[in-house]
């Protein structure tokens, strides 16, 4: 029978011991460093992967964002080209003015070829359905003259006609007169790529064809031309607004002799013929290409198909399509974005980095396309930069509040609220500092203490003290002060700093009754307990000093120094000599407003010190007598 040996004492377990790497790699910035960079680079794999690299969120980023470019680049840096593509247009007025149906257009296209033709364009790009079969049998004499001008218009340019395909992807059946009248070269496919959000931005008749490349409309013209086919995004910011010239317009400039017309519109350029109704072979497109739909208000991304045509002529013809960055050089500038993990910045500084990355990126992207015809990887670099900032930010944010709440917890009984505030948002200076300010100082101190601690045990002089200074601690918290220090039986106590306040000096007086009517309270308990009863002086003056670290470079406290401190101590003192409780100077007095009764106690000698205008104010009860 098998047995399960039980870990030995001290042995960690495989999983308590990563647990303990995992805390010191962490605790290390470094190490925290490259954890979060391999964290930001999971991210943007997962991003670019899942749940597939054309599905996967920054594809579609990308995708958008290259909409955006050329959206940009056609309003604001269009590219003019030389001897544009011109379009002739089969329009609804096209319909009203050829009454048969379209299948019966063959005289038609013969004379808007015999039009074109003579006016000697670059080449002539057909993008309407080939006939199927022959109509002689209903028109009689159709098939020759669409085959004869055909022929005339090929021999003074090269002719090219849309090769459709069916539902299984293969080519269309066509009248094998018209095949052999206008060969193999003079054939295309009609098709074009869609991205998976059904929009035309990338051409290649390579990913087009299946087993082998795919000659398409676009392709053979440039190869008539002598021009070479690429491959890559198509540039949508090359040619000016789309407009086109109606078929019937053609044909009855030919009829009417305008030669020099047709010679104006055509002559040199390419042109292609197609479709143009609102309701067949719509595609969509990144931008807003043919401006007669733009001016009828059309939706951008529904457009007549032989724009795909002609805006691909439109980038080979000006510079070429635009290429992306090959794969391992997209990589290694997102790793490189990755880095911004490395940087510990102020949150707001980070934030501004991030900005400024990110418009220079964009900025870059755009002259890299009308520059040097390259698609940088924009979405992704951009989110690389975002998850970066994001990834650090929220990783220096949860030490930030792991490391506020261990000050909290290993201060919050060694210094005053303010003061923790102070450290937390991180105002204190670090090391041995100072700044002059105005500060009211507050000194109390119990009076004949030492006497009475005689009497008493350790253990309940500790008692009695702790109770006295959480009854005042408490009261000095209440009015906004800050326990600076503790003297034995006395303490030291600021307003106004590290925090400023309007009324600093109003805050320590109304502190001071407060502090008499905590001890009245906590002497009553004291006599029911059968304890000493304890009287304390007030001292407070208001005056400059230098308030921060004080001490060595080692040792070192938050506390004040200068004269007023030294001032507010001996009046401290004067009290019993005085019999008053709580004792204050002129400079308080002079800074508070009315709702106090003070009396004039005359200008005393305070030792160290020239003499000093004195004030006593009135309690709501008298003075206890101190016992023994």
């Amino acid at each position: 029978m098998a047995t399960t040996r039980a870990p030995q004492p001290g042995t960690a377990t495989p999983a308590a011991a990563l647990a303990a790497f995992a805390r010191r790699a962490w605790g290390r910035p470094r190490s925290r460093s490259i954890a979060l960079y391999l964290l930001v680079v999971l991210a943007v794999a997962i991003a670019s992967s899942v749940p597939g690299p054309e599905e996967a969120p920054l594809a579609k980023m990308q995708r958008a964002a290259f909409d955006w470019q050329m959206q940009l680049l056609r309003r604001h840096w269009p590219l003019p080209i030389a001897n544009d593509v011109v379009l002739v247009g089969i329009d609804e007025g096209s319909e009203e003015a050829f009454t048969e149906p379209l299948a019966l257009w063959h005289r038609h296209f013969a004379r808007l070829l015999d039009a074109l033709g003579e006016a000697g364009p670059r080449a002539i790009g057909v993008d309407v359905v080939p006939p199927e079969r022959s109509y002689d049998d209903i028109l009689p004499g159709s098939d020759l003259a669409l085959f004869r001008a055909i022929r005339d218009a090929s021999r003074r340019c090269p002719v090219v006609f849309a090769l459709t395909v069916d539902k299984e992807g293969r080519a269309a059946r066509m009248h094998p007169t018209f095949v052999r009248v206008v060969g193999e070269a003079g054939l295309g496919f009609d098709q074009q790529l869609r991205d998976p959000d059904s929009v035309f931005r990338r051409f290649s008749e390579d990913e087009l064809g299946q087993d082998r490349p795919a000659p398409t409309l676009s392709g053979q013209i440039l190869r008539a031309i002598g021009r070479p086919v690429g491959s890559g995004y198509v540039d949508y910011s090359v040619g000016g607004p789309v407009t086109y010239v109606p078929m019937q317009d053609v044909i009855a400039w030919k009829e009417a002799g305008l030669a020099s017309r047709l010679r104006d519109a055509f002559a040199g350029r390419i042109v292609l013929v197609g479709y143009v109704q609102k309701r067949a072979d719509r595609w969509q497109l990144p931008v807003q290409l043919i401006a007669v739909e733009a001016a009828e208000g059309q939706a951008r991304l529904n457009q007549p198909g032989v724009i795909t045509h002609l805006q691909t002529l439109r980038s080979h013809l000006a510079h070429g399509l635009l290429q992306p960055l090959p794969a391992g050089l997209r990589w290694a500038l997102c790793l490189l974005a990755a880095g911004l993990v490395f940087l510990r910045l102020r949150l707001a500084v980070s934030l501004a980095v991030v900005v400024v990355l990110t418009v220079a990126m964009v900025a870059i992207g755009l002259y890299a396309i009308r520059a040097h015809q390259v698609l940088m990887p924009v979405a992704p670099l951009a989110f690389t930069l975002w998850a970066g900032f994001v990834t650090r930010a929220i990783a220096d944010g949860i030490d930030n509040t792991v490391e506020r709440g261990r000050l909290r917890r290993t201060f919050a009984g060694q210094v005053s609220p303010a003061v923790m505030s102070e450290m937390l948002a991180g105002s204190l200076s670090p090391g041995v500092s100072g700044q002059l300010a105005e500060v009211c100082i507050l000194f109390s101190d119990v009076r004949d203490f030492t006497t009475l601690s005689e009497r008493m045990s350790p253990v309940v002089v500790t008692t009695v003290l702790q109770r006295y200074f959480d009854r005042m601690v408490r009261a000095v918290h209440r009015h906004e002060g800050t326990v600076d220090k503790f003297i034995g039986d006395g303490m030291m106590v600021l307003f106004g700093a590290p925090q400023t306040s309007p009324d600093s000096c109003g805050n320590a007086v109304r502190c001071a009754l407060d502090m008499m009517r905590e001890l009245d309270s906590l002497n009553a308990d004291f006599e029911a307990e059968d304890l000493p009863t304890l009287t304390i002086g007030i001292g407070i003056n208001f005056g400059v000093v230098t308030v921060g670290n004080i001490g060595s470079s080692e040792r070192h406290n938050y506390s004040a120094i200068g004269d007023a401190v030294n001032v507010a101590a001996r009046l401290e003192g004067l009290t019993k000599e005085l019999g008053r409780k709580i004792l204050i100077t002129e400079a308080v007095v002079a800074r508070i407003g009315s709702g106090f009764q003070f009396d004039p106690l005359g200008s005393h000698q305070v030792k160290g010190h020239s003499p000093v205008s004195i004030w006593g104010i009135r309690t709501a009860r008298p003075t206890p007598e101190p016992t023994g």
